[in-house]
């Protein structure tokens, strides 16, 4: 049986970004789901520590990784054709509205740091 043919292209782009790029964006998808809410103190034991210390601490380094494959995915496009070059828009477009969906979801609770 073959597998690509009951793909939608659609996913089969997003298979053709590649475990390490398909792991990133797992990554920034659990991040986006467990931002604390503005405010929220930090928690040094058990499961708390996860979302009050860890998440607030990984979600600027994923950001910067987020715009680093980007640039990067653009470099390489810079020297590609065809397909190659169309996974390499896609790996930066999907970088960049990645990084700005982390930054909507976390820009509230980075905020409130400064009061």
């Amino acid at each position: 049986m073959n597998d690509s043919a009951s793909t939608t292209p659609f996913a089969r782009r997003l298979l053709d970004l590649g475990g390490l790029r398909l792991a990133l964006l797992l990554a920034v998808v659990v991040l986006s789901i467990f931002v604390p809410a503005p405010g929220t103190r930090g928690v040094l034991v058990g499961w708390p520590l996860v979302t009050t210390v860890l998440a607030p601490v990984l979600a600027p380094i994923l950001f910067m990784l987020l715009l680093l494959d980007a640039l990067m995915s653009r470099i390489f496009m810079s020297d590609a054709t065809g397909a190659a070059r169309r996974r390499f828009k896609t790996a930066m477009l999907v970088n960049l509205v990645a990084a700005a969906v982390l930054l909507l979801r976390w820009l509230p609770y980075y905020l409130a740091l400064r009061a």
